[in-house]
């Protein structure tokens, strides 16, 4: 029973694979191109982000006391709170979904 769950699952992941290895080909040769300076003000927010993220889950790690405490925030969170954490996840996830179709407008017509 398993074995054929797998071999089904197989059988329609890898045909859907091998239909993908031609949009991961290189494009035509655009000829001569220039190397760009280095982007020092890019290099520096990002170790500015990654700084600040450590920082807060090093704050917010010596705040967690128990297990109870670390997967329910202690009980500490409102329904505000709670409603933008889901908004957010919402919003991220449809802007995903929807970069995805701008940049394949070829998938939405197939």
């Amino acid at each position: 029973m398993m074995l054929a769950r797998i071999r089904r699952a197989l059988a329609l992941a890898v045909p859907s694979a091998l239909a993908t290895v031609p949009a991961l080909a290189a494009g035509p040769d655009v000829g001569q191109t220039q190397q760009q300076g280095t982007n020092f003000t890019a290099i520096v927010m990002f170790v500015g982000f990654v700084i600040i993220t450590l920082f807060i889950t090093y704050w917010a790690a010596k705040r967690t006391r128990s297990r109870a405490d670390f997967y329910a925030a202690g009980g500490g969170i409102t329904g505000l709170q709670n409603g933008l954490a889901i908004a957010g996840d919402y919003m991220s996830a449809a802007s995903f979904s929807a970069s995805r179709r701008w940049s394949m407008p070829a998938a939405m017509t197939a």
